[in-house]
C-alpha cells in the first residue's frame, strides 16, 4: 500500500441557451506547459458569467475536492506503474495513465480558477491512503474513482443548468473526458465492455464525498466541505469484477441501526429502487437482493424509508453508505 495526496472530478449536463452577462475568465492557475501538452489542452479561456449562485460555488468546491483526489492518485500512479510494469495490460497503459494524470491537473486548475475569480476559498488537497499494491489493483480502483467522479459531475451539471447555465459547456466537456477514461479502465482492469449502459448514474455531492472518505487520512484536510458524514458501507459478497443484476448481496457497515431497513439503489437515469434488508449474518453485516435490470456501476445506500424519487431525496434519508456496486 502507498500513501499519497488525491482528489476527484467529472460532470455532465444539457446545454441551455440563455443571455448571460459575461466577464473575463480568471487567469489560469499554476499549471506547466508540459502538463498542458500531455493533457492535450489547458484551462478553458471562455468567459465566465458576471455572477454565480452561492450553491454553485459550494458545489464547485466539492468538485475541486474530488478532482484533487483524482489528480494526486494518477500522478502517483505514473511513478508506481513505471516500477510495477504493465505485463498483461495494453502496451500503452502507462502513456494513457500519464495523459489522464495531466488531464486531472487541468480539471483541478479549471475549478480552482473559477473559485479564485469569484473570491471563494479554494479547497487544497488532503493526504490519502489507497489500497493499491500493483498495476491491476490501481486500474480497478481507478475505475471506481472515475465512476464516482462522473456521477458527481452529472449532479453538478443538473443543478447548475438551473442556477448558472453558462457553466454547462465547461461541465459537459469535462464529464465526457471522464467517461473516456472510465471506458479504458473498465476494459483494461475488469475485462468489461466500455459502454455497459445508455446512461451513466448521477449521485449527490454528499454521496461522492462520503465515497472518497475511506481514502482520506484523518485530520489531513486543511479545508473540508461542510457536508454530513455517514457510516461506511461496502460490498462483502459476491466477489469478482461484477455482481450481475440478480441474486443476493451482502454489505458490511459500521451503522448501528435496526428496524425496517431497505437498500436504496440508484442506477442510470432511473427512479430509485428499494430492496428489503434480510437477516444479519454477523454484527455489522446485512443481506439484500440485487434488483434486476441494472447495469454498469450502481450505488447503494442503507435507508429506513422507501419514498424517495431521486438521489437528492435519498441523500437526506441515508443511514449508511453509499457503496459502489459493479453490476456489469
Amino acid at each position: 500500500m502507498w500513501t499519497t495526496t488525491f482528489i476527484f472530478a467529472a460532470f455532465l449536463g444539457v446545454v441551455s441557451v440563455t443571455a448571460v452577462p459575461i466577464r473575463r475568465h480568471a487567469a489560469p492557475m499554476n499549471i506547466s506547459t508540459e502538463v498542458v501538452s500531455i493533457a492535450g489542452g489547458g484551462v478553458p479561456n471562455t468567459p465566465l458569467p458576471s455572477s454565480l449562485a452561492e450553491s454553485t460555488l459550494n458545489d464547485i468546491q466539492v468538485a475541486s475536492f474530488l478532482e484533487n483526489l483524482e489528480s494526486a492518485f494518477f500522478q502517483a500512479a505514473v511513478a508506481n506503474i513505471t516500477a510495477w510494469g504493465t505485463t498483461g495490460f495494453p502496451d500503452d497503459t502507462l502513456d494513457i495513465v500519464r495523459r489522464v494524470a495531466a488531464q486531472e491537473q487541468v480539471h483541478v486548475a479549471t475549478f480552482d480558477a473559477i473559485l479564485t475569480d469569484f473570491k471563494t476559498p479554494v479547497i487544497p488537497p488532503c493526504q490519502y491512503r489507497f489500497p493499491v499494491t500493483n498495476t491491476s489493483s490501481f486500474l480497478k480502483l481507478a475505475q471506481i474513482i472515475t465512476s464516482v467522479g462522473i456521477g458527481a459531475v452529472i449532479n453538478l451539471a443538473a443543478t447548475t443548468a438551473i442556477t448558472d447555465p453558462a457553466l454547462i459547456q465547461n461541465l459537459a466537456s469535462t464529464v465526457t473526458n471522464e467517461a473516456r477514461q472510465d471506458a479504458f479502465f473498465r476494459q483494461a482492469a475488469l475485462g468489461l465492455v466500455p459502454n455497459p449502459t445508455p446512461q451513466d448514474t448521477q449521485i449527490s455531492a454528499i454521496w461522492a464525498l462520503n465515497l472518497a472518505l475511506p481514502f482520506v487520512v484523518p485530520n489531513s484536510c486543511p479545508l473540508f466541505p461542510d457536508v454530513p458524514i455517514f457510516p461506511a458501507m461496502t460490498v462483502v459478497t459476491p466477489t469478482g469484477n461484477s455482481t450481475g443484476d440478480n441474486g443476493t448481496i451482502t454489505f458490511s457497515t459500521t451503522a448501528g441501526v435496526s428496524g425496517n431497513l431497505s437498500i436504496a439503489w440508484v442506477n442510470q437515469a432511473n427512479l430509485p429502487v428499494f430492496t428489503p434488508v434480510g437477516r444479519t449474518l454477523m454484527a455489522g453485516q446485512l443481506t439484500s437482493s440485487i434488483p434486476p435490470g441494472m447495469g454498469g456501476m450502481a450505488f447503494a445506500a442503507l435507508v429506513n424509508q422507501t419514498t424517495a424519487k431521486d438521489v437528492m431525496a435519498l441523500t437526506t434519508m441515508t443511514l449508511a453508505g453509499p457503496a459502489t456496486v459493479q453490476i456489469s
